[in-house]
This record gives structure tokens, C-alpha cells and sequence, in this order.
């Protein structure tokens, strides 16, 4: 047994894939296999079977899971404190972030590293619930969250994002910069599913409107895509129309509204050098300043 064969297992269970372990690891598909296999074989019993969504673990694996995490964690806890002894700006951490958040990460990343060039990322890219479970998990070390999910972890605001009525392009409006969110009643809706657009529910049941939801999709995609059939409105980020602004009618709500995005951890008082140095880094960047930002505002 060795560290790296927990980590293949633990990447395995993330991804359901041999595969995808393979390439994040830099080893062969049949590298991976052999780990398996020899790990299979200490411990007597099999970890994972096959289905037609890929790998899963089996019972006794999953029985196994949470001490391999552990062991992993306590190897990076010491990784990380060794690093602290000596000093060295070094380290590795893992971001937990949500789809629209994506765009900002080349610039957040890239100006990290002016400072701090031997600070590694991870990322992890999944819904609100997603990020709520990793950060639970110890998963990822920060996640990126909308205020109105966040479940008691320490929350740190960065910017909000206005909240948009998106229909059908050629859809005709009174004003063609704004729409009253009560002319939207008895109208359908296309609806993302709770772990994504927890802010747009929010909104649709402080105003207390009568919809017709006829669609409950998972993406911002598809959901433009819904929309532009004429299936129906939506209530959308305005981060999250970033590439979408000539397929789609963006109007601003009325009264406004916005979500307040921000960043998450566990436990602040258990954080490595480099993600207090990260999280620090988010706190402080300038996300108005930021391309994405400047060009969707305007």
C-alpha cells in the first residue's frame, strides 16, 4: 500500500473512471488497473465494479473509503506543515467553482501565480450541491458559492451578479433594457434544477408569481437553448450569459435583483499557508476590474 494507490482510488470515485485517473495522473489506463488490482488483493476483497455509467464502488469499498480519504488528508496535512517549518512558498489547493465562475479562473489563477509561482491548482467543477459536499468532504480546500446556498461554512463576499430576464430573441417588451417580474405571470418557465439557480427560486417566491414551470433542466445551455425554442422565460445571472448575449433577449428585472457570490471554506482556523494565501488572494482581487466582468456590464 502507498499514498498514490489512495489517491488513484480517490480519484477513481470522483470521476467514475479509470480513464480520467489515468490522464490526471499522468500513467497509463493499464497503470491504473494494476493499482487496483494489487490494492484488490491486500485487502481481499474488491473496490469497484462496472455499470453502464462506469466504475462505482462496491459495498466493502465504500466501507473502506472514508479511512482512505483520511489517510490522504493526514498526508497532505503534513505535507502542508512541513512546508510551513521550512517556509517555502509552496503548496497545492483545490478549488471547488461553479460553471459561469469558470471564465474568471484564467486571470484569478494567472495573477496568483505573478506572486506565487509554486502554488498548485486543482479544480473541481460540479452545482452549488457539489461544492457544499466537497468542501464537507474535505474534497476541495475553497469553494465558490451563491450566498443564498450556503449551508453555516465561513462565507466571504466578492462581487454580486445581477439577476436577468432571458427570453426568446425577437420577444416583444415594452422597454427593450427592463422587464416588471409581475408581467411574467401565468407565463412558462424554464427552470434549472435547485442546486443551480437556487437565486432565481428565491426570487420567483419573494414575488409570490404564478408560473407554468414546463422545463427542469441542469445547464445554462441547455437552458438558453429551451429558451430560445420558445419553451419559455428564464431568470438567469447575468455571469452565467457570458457567449449567449446574440441568442438570447437579456432584460434587467424589476424590481432588481442580484446574487451575492463569494468563497467558502470549512474551518478557518485550519487552513494550510497556501490556501490562506489563496483565499486571501480572492478577497482581495478586483473581480470589477476583471475583462469578463467589464464586458458583460457593458
Amino acid at each position: 500500500m502507498d499514498i498514490f494507490s489512495y489517491r488513484v482510488i480517490l480519484t477513481i470515485v470522483q470521476y467514475q473512471s479509470f480513464q480520467k485517473a489515468a490522464e490526471l495522473h499522468n500513467v497509463t489506463p493499464p497503470a491504473i488497473s494494476h493499482v487496483v488490482k494489487q490494492l484488490e488483493q491486500e485487502f481481499g476483497f474488491s473496490l469497484f465494479v462496472r455499470n453502464r455509467h462506469g466504475v462505482a464502488l462496491t459495498t466493502t469499498g465504500e466501507s473502506v473509503l472514508g479511512l482512505i480519504r483520511g489517510i490522504v488528508q493526514k498526508e497532505d496535512q503534513l505535507n502542508r506543515m512541513i512546508a510551513e517549518l521550512n517556509s517555502l512558498d509552496r503548496g497545492h489547493v483545490r478549488l471547488g467553482i461553479f460553471n459561469s465562475m469558470c471564465r474568471y479562473l484564467p486571470e484569478l489563477i494567472g495573477g496568483f501565480h505573478e506572486k506565487y509561482p509554486h502554488i498548485t491548482f486543482e479544480i473541481f467543477q460540479g452545482s452549488y450541491e457539489d461544492i457544499i459536499h466537497w468542501l464537507r468532504t474535505g474534497t476541495v480546500d475553497i469553494g465558490f458559492l451563491s450566498k443564498t446556498v450556503n449551508p453555516g461554512f465561513p462565507f466571504h463576499e466578492i462581487f454580486s451578479d445581477p439577476l436577468m430576464c432571458i427570453l426568446r430573441k425577437g420577444t416583444e417588451t415594452p422597454s427593450e433594457t427592463e422587464i416588471p417580474l409581475e408581467m411574467l405571470e401565468n407565463s412558462a418557465f424554464v427552470m434549472q434544477r435547485e442546486s443551480c439557480d437556487a437565486d432565481a427560486r428565491r426570487i420567483m417566491d419573494q414575488m409570490n408569481l404564478d408560473v407554468r414551470t414546463v422545463c427542469h433542466v441542469v445547464d445554462d445551455k441547455t437552458t438558453v437553448e429551451m429558451v430560445k425554442a420558445g419553451f419559455g422565460f428564464a431568470i438567469m445571472p447575468l455571469l452565467t450569459m457570458y457567449g449567449f448575449e446574440q441568442e438570447v433577449k437579456i432584460l434587467r428585472i424589476v424590481p432588481p435583483a442580484k446574487r451575492i457570490i463569494g468563497v467558502s471554506v470549512r474551518d478557518e482556523n485550519d487552513l494550510s499557508p497556501a490556501v490562506k494565501k489563496v483565499l486571501d488572494f480572492i478577497k482581495e482581487y478586483d473581480f470589477s476590474g476583471d475583462a469578463v466582468f467589464a464586458e458583460l456590464q457593458g
